[in-house]
């Protein structure tokens, strides 16, 4: 017969079987969009998109969206949204008929990210709204320069 100290440590067990396995997947998710970030990194004009990589930065720690390194960045649901907003920003800029592949890798790993319901859909928003603001921000302050 089971005791209280049983089932305790097997709902412990079941709980960190499944943190364990949202991380594993937030780890998919952003080593995936790290890939897309790699594959057209050498097919566009960074400096254009200096401004949304510069907001990405300030949530990545010790290394860079395009080249994302360290299970803290990894691991993190934070950095997959960015990554997200980020090849949106990338890919609302260049030709539709440019990087089809890279978009469809995107849609999929966006709705991945959906599914794990990590943030509400009013957080996202903001967060999304920050990023344009800031790029707009650092625009106009470029442009008085």
């Amino acid at each position: 017969m089971y005791t209280n100290k049983h089932v305790a440590k097997s709902l412990e067990k079941q709980h960190l079987r499944g943190v364990r396995k949202y991380y594993l997947c937030i780890a998919d998710i952003n080593i995936a969009l790290s890939k897309v970030h790699q594959a057209i990194m050498p097919q566009i004009d960074l400096e254009q998109y200096k401004f949304a990589t510069e907001y990405i930065h300030q949530y990545i720690s010790h290394t860079s969206v395009w080249n994302l390194k360290f299970v803290v960045n990894l691991e993190s649901p934070e950095v997959a949204l960015l990554q997200i907003f980020h090849l949106h920003y990338i890919f609302e800029q260049e030709p539709v008929e440019k990087f089809k592949n890279e978009r469809a890798i995107l849609k999929e790993q966006e709705e991945a990210f959906l599914a794990l319901k990590p943030f509400k859909e009013d957080h996202i928003e903001r967060r999304r709204q920050a990023m344009l603001h800031y790029i707009i921000e650092q625009l106009s302050a470029n442009m008085k320069e």
